[in-house]
């Protein structure tokens, strides 16, 4: 019994490290990313967009802010994905980028203002104009339907920059550049003449109406941002929507404003009969409503003014109703990926290897070893990496769009801890496997001797601790330059990364895992987690682990 809490302290406290350090970096990584947001919008920044614009205007456009000229004119609006892109991870990283539109609300052009992306995969994306040029000359509106081109070899890294982009350009109720009005008490009274007052909610973008006892009585709503760029005849309208104390059936709807032409919003607005169609429907039933199916037809005369009116309430009711969905948005938005699945299989390959007499059969060790290389190395190229860990603890992981990925570091990560296994460095890394099929291949070996192996055997654990600094005080150190695993997407990797992957296997040929024992400080991680057995203790490695996170963290503050 003794013995079972020793270890199970042992378990807690390496654990306990790992979550420190995940908490610092996070610390360190927002405090970094507020301030170089805080100038992101300066007018030096956005003169490539607009060679006259002299300043960016506070004006109350939500997350929008006005370009103008030395006179006043405005030229266009900008605004930047963060920080709702900071919840959009690409591969070990979240980016922000630049939104500059013109006047009419048609995009100018986009441009990447930071990025805890890797580099290869980030300047993979860069260079792609295509893929930037895919959103130019569109509004909002005509971005809601685009299902953007990812960028080959990038893939993850251009999807959630275009996710990031996406989510800014569709706004949140009360964010909105054509209807920037709140919803004020009064406008209310005229639908409920018992609202005594307005308590904005949590979620959805709408307001409870209170009476004078501070009852919830109904929920109100407005159609804008959604209906922005929704075109009646001349210009969009945002309508007023009073739904039950519930927030789910429609009780009466109003036109809060349009630019539509004067005359035929008086068309819709004068018709009782129109106007009163959708009281009664619940929010369920308007967003998935068939308007020729429910007979509901426009205003003589002003048709295409009511028809963009009964198409934002239907929109609106879409947002609503998925907003006040019991799951998280991006819950319901998991994706998974061929290469999730390719993942799941690799795990299940090592578990069998790991954990049956498999792994005492030479074919059926030296093929789950070409598996890793041919589809962990060459083929999906993700393995775990310094450069996608701190990222990852610096910004958050990327389990809603590969799930199977960040399976496999909560694999890496708890193997050791719970089977007393390195599972990732022996059955699952592509770079472990490629050393494990040269070992020995060779007549002529070259063993280090004690005091040198010790002395090498130290040399991941420094470059850990560098990693660590590194990330906590911004050095700017490219992270996946240390180790070779980006050098088997060849195609975006650097030569330095590709002479650092060659020179590790040929050294492999001659001393079994030479890069894995004396290189490789993802390695260093797995081992300071790995919890051996009876045998094992606390020693110094904890404290200097512990003391080289405090010490980097605190740094930051001062950097």
């Amino acid at each position: 019994m003794l013995v079972s809490t020793r270890l199970l302290l042992i378990r807690s406290v390496r654990l306990g490290l790992l979550v420190l350090a995940v908490v610092c970096l996070r610390d360190a990584n927002g405090r970094r990313q507020a301030v170089a947001d805080a100038g992101a919008l300066a007018v030096e920044r956005v003169r490539d967009f607009f060679p006259g614009g002299e300043v960016v205007t506070n004006a109350s456009l939500g997350a929008w802010r006005e370009v103008r000229d030395g006179s006043g004119v405005l030229l266009g609006t900008v605004s930047q994905t963060a920080p709702e892109s900071d919840r959009v991870i690409g591969y070990s990283g979240s980016t922000n980028t630049l939104i500059a539109r013109d006047a009419m609300g048609k995009i100018l052009g986009l441009r990447v203002l930071r990025s805890g992306d890797t580099s290869d995969h980030l300047a993979e994306v860069v260079g792609e104009r295509s893929f930037f040029g895919q959103f130019r000359g569109k509004t909002a509106e005509e971005l809601r339907s685009l299902v953007p081109d990812a960028v080959s070899g990038a893939t993850l890294t251009s999807s959630a920059i275009a996710e990031g982009v996406l989510r800014r350009l569709g706004g949140e109720v009360g964010e909105s550049l054509r209807f920037p009005e709140a919803i004020t008490l009064e406008e209310v009274k005229v639908l409920e003449s018992r609202a005594a007052g307005l308590r904005p909610m949590t979620k959805g973008g709408g307001v409870e109406v209170l009476d004078g006892k501070e009852q919830v009585i109904a929920v109100a709503l407005r159609t804008a941002p959604e209906t922005d760029t929704l075109v009646g005849y001349k210009g969009p309208s945002d309508t007023l929507i009073l739904l039950d104390a519930k927030g789910e059936k429609v009780q009466r709807i109003a036109l809060r404003k349009s630019y539509d032409t004067k005359r035929y919003v008086g068309y819709v607005t004068g018709d009782a009969y129109f106007m009163g169609l959708f009281n009664g429907r619940s929010m369920e039933e308007l967003k998935d409503l068939d308007f020729k199916a429910a007979k509901i037809e426009g205003v003589s005369g002003a048709t295409e003014t009511s028809w963009s009116l009964a198409e934002g309430l239907k929109r609106r009711a879409g947002k609503w109703i998925g907003d006040q969905s019991v799951f998280p948005r991006e819950w319901r938005g998991m994706r998974w990926r061929w290469q999730d699945w390719g993942h799941l299989v690799v795990i299940g390959s090592a578990c069998l290897m790991a954990f049956t007499s498999l792994r005492g059969r030479p074919w059926a060790r030296h093929g789950h070893h070409l598996l890793l290389v041919v589809y962990g190395g060459f083929v999906s190229g993700e393995m775990l990496s310094q450069g996608l860990m701190m990222g990852w603890a610096g910004a958050g992981s990327p389990w809603r769009t590969a799930p199977g990925l960040v399976l496999l570091l909560v694999v890496a990560l708890l193997g050791p801890v719970v089977t007393r296994k390195a599972l990732y460095c022996h059955h699952i890394c592509p770079h472990g496997a490629f050393q494990q099929l040269l070992a020995k291949r060779l007549k002529w070996q070259w063993s280090p001797s004690r005091r040198v192996d010790e002395w090498l055997s130290r040399v991941p654990f420094v470059l850990l601790g560098v990693v660590v600094f590194s990330a906590m005080l911004a050095w700017g150190l490219d992270l996946n330059a240390l180790e070779p695993f980006d050098a088997y997407l060849f195609r975006v990797a650097g030569w330095g990364v590709i002479a650092l992957a060659v020179g590790g296997l040929i050294w492999s040929a001659f001393t079994p895992l030479a890069y894995c024992r004396f290189g490789c400080p993802t390695g260093a991680v797995f081992k300071l987690l790995r919890v051996s057995g009876e045998g094992d203790r606390l020693g110094w490695r904890e404290g200097v682990s512990g003391l080289i996170v405090l010490s980097a963290w605190g740094m930051s503050y001062v950097v």
